[in-house]
């Protein structure tokens, strides 16, 4: 069974990305962009909208979808986490000194980003929502979750 979430990357007016170190779970030490499970009955903005407020205490608006990241965890070749991305520069609020959750708050330049200490996936799929391109793709890790073996990106025309 597939599990669904979004992501949400914010860009502030500095060009910086807020991101979230996890407290907990499979991401635990990990630097995130802000998101999470959704809820049955839940549309994905709702979800990045409610998700974002209550990780961070901003509001999001503006919000851009990019498409699906599909996750093939632990070695398994079926999709069992699939993720909604959005991007937005649009927020408005007083950001959290920790997520709800207590994990840490921070604002990184884009150029400048804690790629080591972040989901490998990461290093693929940012680009292009950067650019805000439209796309959708697929990872594949390995049995022990750290490495990606096979990953494939398909971007979507404007």
């Amino acid at each position: 069974m597939v599990t669904w979430a979004t992501l949400v990357v914010i860009i502030d007016k500095d060009k910086r990305m807020l991101l979230k170190k996890a407290s907990r779970g499979i991401s635990k030490g990990r630097w995130n962009s802000v998101g999470g499970k959704m809820d049955e009955g839940e549309t994905p903005e709702g979800n990045a909208k409610r998700e974002t407020l209550e990780e961070t205490g901003l509001e999001v608006q503006g919000l851009f979808y990019h498409g699906v990241l599909n996750f093939h965890n632990f070695g398994k070749q079926e999709v069992d986490f699939a993720v909604h991305l959005f991007s937005t520069s649009d927020f408005s609020g007083s950001l959290l000194e920790n997520s709800d959750d207590g994990g840490e708050l921070r604002w990184f330049p884009i150029s400048n980003l804690p790629m080591e200490d972040m989901w490998k996936d990461d290093e693929y799929w940012m680009p292009h929502a950067l650019k805000k391109e439209r796309f959708n793709a697929d990872f594949y890790f390995d049995k022990e979750q750290k490495n990606i073996v096979r990953h494939e990106i398909k971007v979507i025309p404007s």
